[in-house]
């Protein structure tokens, strides 16, 4: 309790930790802290490329590269990759070009929470991006009762008391806003923290990795040109050729498949001719002489007597 009203009444840069001085060597161990708050997105493009550049800054030795990003809360995209390694550091470059502000990290201002993320990784110098206004701490985040700036200056000296030295940049500053960045690295502009528009973020992020490594600007590696994937583009013109292939074959096969023969084709059936009539058979019939009748067990002739019978005579 009685931390937390040292913390609100006395100014941020009265609780300042001293700044330990650059590692001036490399191989180095290198963390940056980016911010993901949604007051970044108009500018986010820039930071990633210049993420990346920074990354390609380091490869010709075995420097360690740890990427954090926060919003409302932080988390650790990757830690200690040797970006000597290509493959490697190919990987971390696809990992910054997958963030974005406002995403899964919450759309407030962390810087709490993201120096505690890299409290224990034991790093020679931690980088923050920003632009200059802290809003949360904590995690779970939280806005009150404390500041969140002497929350975040609290965490910057148990981090520098570590031995990790902080630099901070910040990026479209308002007037005045330099100073929380003041509050967590050190007095010195140009050493301590850098102020910078969006374009010239690069420049910035190439001097503190000259600085760290004790070198020329100009004696860091120029960023990597883009790989064409040949592999990629190979597979996949395999891919189609084969598709390509297969279709040729099925309609081919299609074309030549025998066919069931049709069956022959029965001609419609005529009805059978009529009998021819046998007109000598019937004449010759009809001239014969008739049977005689056929004999009856009755006598039936007076039927057919035309004589009347005669009446009796009376005497």
């Amino acid at each position: 309790m009685v931390v937390a009203v040292l913390l609100l009444c006395a100014p941020a840069a009265a609780a300042q930790q001293g700044n330990p001085p650059w590692p001036s060597r490399c191989p180095l161990k290198l963390g940056l802290l980016i911010d993901q708050s949604d007051s970044m997105g108009s500018r986010f493009g820039e930071v990633r490329e210049a993420t990346r550049n920074v990354i390609d800054a380091l490869r010709d030795k075995p420097s360690e590269v740890t990427i954090i990003g926060f919003g409302t809360t932080a988390r650790t995209i990757r830690s200690g990759v040797d970006v000597s390694d290509a493959d490697r550091r190919r990987s971390l470059k696809a990992d910054v070009d997958e963030l974005s502000a406002g995403d899964v990290t919450g759309g407030a201002t962390n810087w709490d929470a993201a120096m505690a993320a890299a409290l224990p990784l034991d790093l020679d110098v931690v980088v923050l991006i920003s632009d200059g206004l802290p809003t949360a701490y904590g995690d779970p985040a939280a806005d009150a009762p404390e500041q969140p700036l002497a929350v975040a200056v609290a965490t910057a000296n148990r981090l520098k008391s570590s031995g990790t030295r902080i630099v901070a940049v910040g990026i479209d500053l308002q007037a005045g806003v330099d100073e929380n960045l003041e509050a967590i690295t050190g007095p010195t502009a140009g050493q301590d923290y850098f102020t910078s528009d969006t374009h010239g973020l690069l420049h910035m992020l190439y001097e503190i990795v000259a600085s760290s490594c004790g070198v020329p600007l100009t004696a860091l590696p120029t960023p990597e040109p883009g790989v064409f994937p040949w592999l990629e583009a190979v597979l996949g013109v395999l891919a189609v050729s084969a598709v390509i292939v297969l279709a040729a074959i099925v309609r081919h096969r299609r074309r030549k498949a025998p066919t069931a023969p049709h069956p022959p084709r029965r001609a419609p059936s005529s009805p059978a001719p009529a009998e021819a009539i046998d007109h000598g058979g019937i004449a010759d019939r009809l001239r014969e002489k008739p049977s005689p009748p056929a004999h009856r067990s009755m006598s039936l002739d007076f039927l057919h007597d035309s004589k009347p019978p005669t009446t009796k005579e009376n005497p």
